[in-house]
């Protein structure tokens, strides 16, 4: 079983992440910190396997936990997924030179999430009870961990009529767009439409803004990729 902690500020997101992990078979989540300074205890205390590590969180930067963790012994020490909607070079390249397994964007859905962990699963099981490994498996294990599986379906292709409709909905509005933009137009489930918004967005073919009202959660809009 990989034991795993949340780590994210707002407590309805932590509790969808959470209940996303549980149906994961093969982990179980041990707990869920809203703040850095909750976070470390709890990895202290609770010794998990895998944090799933959000940016911005009230007290510090995730990343400042994440570099924190670096000093610890070593069987204290969990792997990292970065879980962020946070795009800029600096927190991606920062994130990875500290050795996170993974890097998620935020929103991602529930299958995004599994198809990561899973592969994240199979490579400890690779390493499991092994003392040496060659290059090679190295290499193999390298391209597992970052989840290169992932994203290779038919989302990916501009050909799958979903993907083509939906860029072309973006192109003729000449405006960023919405899940509910494009399931009202497309005939799409509001899910729907969001999984494959958010697969676009994985795949470089959209970004992703978030629109601040006074009220409430940002709003997910996306335009083409570079516009």
């Amino acid at each position: 079983m990989i034991n795993t902690l949340i780590v994210e500020d707002d407590f309805r997101v932590a509790d969808i992440h959470s209940a996303y992990v549980s149906n994961v078979p093969g982990f179980k989540v041990v707990g869920k910190a809203h703040t850095c300074a909750e976070a470390y205890d709890m990895i202290l205390e609770k010794r998990p396997d895998l944090v799933l590590l959000d940016l911005y969180l009230p007290d510090d930067h995730g990343l400042n936990l994440f570099s924190r963790l670096q000093h610890l012994p070593r069987d204290q020490r969990a792997d990292v997924f970065i879980i962020s909607a946070a795009r800029d070079v600096g927190n991606v390249r920062e994130a990875l030179q500290l050795g996170a397994a993974q890097y998620i964007m935020k929103p991602f859905s529930k299958n995004q999430l599994a198809e990561r962990l899973l592969t994240y699963q199979a490579a400890r099981e690779k390493l499991k009870g092994r003392e040496e490994v060659s290059q090679d498996e190295i290499d193999r294990l390298s391209i597992l961990m970052r989840g290169s599986r992932v994203g290779k379906n038919l989302h990916d292709s501009p050909k799958n009529p979903t993907v083509s409709s939906i860029l072309k909905m973006i192109e003729s509005g000449k405006k960023p767009v919405s899940a509910n933009d494009v399931s009202d137009k497309l005939g799409l489930s509001r899910a729907t439409a969001q999984r494959y918004l958010s697969q676009m967005v994985e795949n470089g073919q959209l970004d992703l803004v978030l629109q601040y009202g006074t009220t409430g959660r940002p709003i997910h809009l996306f335009h083409l990729a570079g516009k």
